[in-house]
């Protein structure tokens, strides 16, 4: 869409010149699909009055990730395909992956602020080393050097962004624990003991003896 290119975009020569060194046979190896297989995406994406891009963990777990989403947001650009009805970038957040996580701000790598808080407020002093990134963790469950998963929510082993690595590291684990509102093929990758234990999902009224409590919900997709 030359005209979307022109009134949004910047950069497309250089884009198009860096593309053009790209040789057949890396692009074949580095995406496992022939060339002819390629042709026939790139043309049905083409010809598509409108097209929306969907994906999931394993686009960003990767030390690539940004690139690998800028890459995705620069195949939309290309067909004006952003601010379009029925088209656009649809990152699959809000399952159980990542909802209740990030909304009670999990992460491997707090800041000193936040761990200061989390001190004053509930009274203990909290660890101050980093954990491990999905990545990390995947790698020290297939090395030995973590022993014990608790998950919550998600389907990491297919999320993941290398599920045969995944897979071996789940069966070394002295302990796997799975907190889950479905069964999912993670729960199959069973350790020396392995727990799975049910959730109340989203859609579910969570009743207490002082009545029904309050649930946030990410959703990018629509409930």
């Amino acid at each position: 869409d030359h005209d979307f290119i022109a009134g949004h975009t910047s950069g497309f020569a250089e884009f198009v010149a860096n593309l053009d060194q790209a040789q057949w046979a890396d692009i074949e190896r580095s995406s496992g699909l022939t060339h002819e297989n390629l042709q026939d995406i790139a043309r049905a994406y083409a010809s598509a009055k409108a097209a929306i891009v969907s994906y999931g963990m394993g686009i960003t777990q990767h030390r690539t990730g940004t690139a690998n989403v800028q890459q995705i947001v620069n195949l939309l650009l290309l067909k004006g395909n952003i601010g379009r009805i029925g088209a656009g970038i649809s990152p699959l957040r809000g399952h159980s992956n990542v909802q209740g996580n990030r909304t009670v701000g999990i992460t491997e790598r707090p800041s000193k602020e936040m761990l200061d808080r989390f001190r004053d407020t509930f009274g203990f002093e909290p660890p101050r080393k980093f954990g491990h990134s999905v990545v990390e963790s995947i790698a020290a469950m297939r090395d030995g050097t973590s022993k014990a998963i608790i998950c919550l929510g998600g389907n990491l082993a297919i999320a993941a962004p290398d599920p045969t690595a995944c897979f071996e590291g789940f069966r070394r684990l002295d302990l796997a624990v799975s907190l889950a509102t479905k069964l999912n093929r993670t729960h199959l990758l069973t350790g020396k003991a392995t727990y799975i234990l049910p959730v109340i999902g989203r859609t579910e009224r969570d009743e207490q003896a002082t009545g029904p409590q309050s649930i946030t919900v990410e959703d990018s997709m629509s409930m």
